[in-house]
């Protein structure tokens, strides 16, 4: 393609990288989680405001979102990032580390944010060279609860100028630092999760011919799920169900009345969640009943298949190697069972999830040890800029 950035969004990019730097320090010290991210929309909202980005009311309590408007027709690209931390200590070590006990930015998103926040500044001084609008959205409650559902349940891509497509990036460890990757379809997975009470009859542990154990029935009912993986779906869709908490019985020589399981099925065809809960709810129907006992089952409809548009693949691609070089692009994509509720997004608007490659061997996401490479700022603010920029240019 012929596009590419010119010198004076380039030196600008330059120049206000030591302030992403610093900024970047800043967000990862003061890590706020889901919906509590009141300081952080402060420091975006101080950021953004007093130039000629259009701030709106927030919708969520904590989220920022900004219209910038190009001297140029055109269309309108959206950008985004998310604001929340995690729920774990930071032992990265680094001066800048959490002062939160508790809490951290360990997925990344103080990186995300100054990029984004960054790339906002130089469009901002662009705007002669910006053909359509930028979208810029600085989105709370990634994690977890996911804040991008409700922010699209409550409008957002409706907002008028409507975006034509919409972007993320999103630092990746195990690819190399700066190196951007993608590809079109399902990139990441549906993530729901489930608990199960197995209800029984409690009574002495020397005497279990007089009880109903639902530990014995629980133990029975979590390796039968199993098989909903191995024998009920087929080979090729690639299905995970995990029991990642058990608990019940506070006594050594006392069955229990009740044990309660609980854990995440991921998958990336979402025409699947149906069959999985209603096969779930059969497979525990069957082995607890088997040891006269009871169930319930509480399945939790989570975020959905995260599916990158082809089209937008296409042109990120152009655009990414126009700007940082054949050398710094992959179609090496690999699917991951993790989760993005960037996934509503593109349920809506043709777009995809780009990932930025932080280092082979860097601390993965969600460790405590991990922290943002600073190194790769500089590739993400440009490929951010030139998104919006050469979209309606390739």
């Amino acid at each position: 393609m012929d596009f590419n950035l010119s010198d004076a969004v380039r030196g600008r990019i330059r120049k206000i990288l030591p302030e992403a730097t610093m900024l970047r320090h800043q967000l990862h010290a003061s890590p706020e989680t889901k919906f509590e991210e009141h300081q952080t929309m402060a420091l975006v909202r101080g950021f953004l405001s007093g130039g000629k980005i259009e701030l709106l009311e927030p919708m969520l309590g904590t989220d920022t979102i900004g219209l910038l408007r190009g001297e140029k027709p055109g269309q309108t690209v959206l950008l985004r990032s998310e604001i929340d931390a995690l729920s774990l200590d930071d032992v990265s070590g680094k001066p800048w580390s959490s002062k939160y006990p508790g809490k951290a930015h360990a997925c990344g998103h103080d990186g995300h944010m100054a990029m984004l926040l960054a790339a906002a500044r130089v469009l901002e001084q662009s705007t002669d060279e910006l053909a359509g609008n930028v979208r810029f959205v600085f989105q709370p409650a990634e994690e977890e609860i996911g804040g991008g559902k409700a922010m699209v349940g409550k409008g957002l891509l409706d907002i008028v100028p409507r975006a034509d497509v919409a972007f993320s990036l999103h630092g990746w460890s195990g690819l190399g630092p700066g190196i951007v990757s993608c590809a079109p379809g399902v990139a990441m997975s549906a993530a729901d999760s489930f608990v199960v009470k197995v209800r029984g009859k409690g009574g002495h542990g020397g005497m279990p011919h007089k009880a109903a154990d639902p530990i014995i029935a629980a133990a029975q009912a979590i390796s039968a799920l199993q098989t909903l993986v191995s024998r009920s779906v087929d080979p090729l869709e690639p299905v995970v169900v995990s029991v990642c908490s058990i608990s019940g019985g506070h006594s050594r020589n006392v069955i229990p009345g009740e044990v309660t399981f609980e854990g995440t099925v991921r998958y990336f065809n979402k025409d699947l969640r149906a069959f999985i809960r209603d096969k779930m709810d059969s497979i525990l129907r069957g082995t607890c009943s088997a040891g006269a006992c009871s169930h319930s089952l509480e399945f939790i409809e989570g975020y959905i298949p995260l599916v990158n548009d082809g089209k937008a693949v296409q042109v990120a691609r152009a655009i990414a190697i126009a700007v940082l070089g054949a050398d710094f692009w992959t179609d090496s994509h690999p699917h991951s069972m993790g989760a993005e509720d960037f996934s509503y997004y593109l349920d809506k608007v043709p777009g995809c999830l780009l990932r930025l490659g932080l280092g082979v061997q860097w601390p993965s996401l969600h460790n405590p040890e991990f922290d943002f490479n600073d190194s790769v700022l500089e590739s993400g603010i440009t490929l951010l800029v030139a998104l919006a920029l050469g979209y309606g240019k390739a």
